[in-house]
């Protein structure tokens, strides 16, 4: 099914834009008049994430965050997190069981066995896109994890998630690039990035990556369901720095540092 009338009333979009045509929320209450059912959950699938923190806050007791908004009611997820009963993807279902009985892959932080396992979810997508995009900004933030725990001595390892051959190179090289910058080109790119001091424009470049990625994977795709999923994304990054005035600077560097600090437990680092 194309999404010809939608997709023709959408506002031009432009990398450098720190104004939002509109929403994120505005998209997705204006696409509810044309999308199906079975595509609206596959955008669901990028939501997730929210879902994730409220899952955890609540089998560590902690009273859930109000101000997140999730896929699945919060109402819901309590019962999930109580009682497990097929309502929430299975792979959320296993994190909940294995979480409760002790059964998470030891010395791993908790965040990162579910984003791991998340991963592998998304990449059994049956949507080409989907899968596409995930592997490729999975294997940007293990490389970004991986340079960044070599970099501090930590066990490069531990930081890694998912289980494609990118992660495995990440796990077991002991190359500068892993053994991966013949087969993916953006691996330089991504150290040079690394090696550049402000982590605001660092973490700028990352994204830009991503958006270059999907402009090039719907390039001849003008009115798919792919290039609803796109502009999603772009979006979802757009909206993203929208939020990051020039004099914010200093919060949104002490965002990502604090970010960086609960991932990898560098305390003592940025202390």
């Amino acid at each position: 099914m194309d999404y010809i009338a939608f997709i023709a009333g959408l506002p031009e979009m432009m990398r450098e834009e720190r104004r939002l045509p509109l929403t994120v929320a505005e998209f997705r209450m204006q696409l509810k008049d044309y999308i199906r059912e079975k595509d609206e959950r596959v955008l669901d699938l990028f939501f997730l994430p929210a879902d994730h923190v409220q899952v955890l806050r609540l089998l560590r007791h902690e009273e859930a965050d109000a101000g997140v908004r999730t896929v699945y009611p919060l109402a819901l997820l309590a019962e999930e997190v109580a009682e497990p009963d097929g309502r929430i993807p299975v792979y959320l279902q296993e994190f909940i069981t294995d979480f409760k009985e002790g059964r998470l892959e030891p010395g791993v932080l908790p965040e990162n066995v579910l984003a791991g396992r998340y991963c592998d979810y998304m990449l059994r997508s049956g949507n080409r896109l989907v899968r596409r995009y995930s592997e490729f900004a999975m294997n940007l933030k293990n490389l970004v994890a991986a340079l960044t725990a070599r970099k501090h001595e930590r066990e490069v390892a531990r930081e890694v998630v998912g289980s494609n051959e990118f992660a495995v190179a990440l796990r077991s090289s002991a190359a500068k690039d892993f053994g991966l910058a013949l087969d993916y080109p953006y691996v330089e790119r991504v150290m040079a990035l690394m090696e550049a001091g402000d982590l605001v424009e660092r973490e700028r470049g990352l994204d830009m990556m991503r958006w270059d990625f999907l402009d090039e994977a719907v390039l001849f795709e003008y009115f798919s369901f792919e290039r609803v999923i796109s502009y999603l994304l772009q979006l979802m990054i757009l909206e993203r720095w929208s939020r990051m005035a020039p004099e914010s600077g200093r919060k949104v560097f002490m965002e990502l540092v604090e970010r960086f600090r609960r991932s990898f437990q560098f305390e003592e680092q940025f202390k």
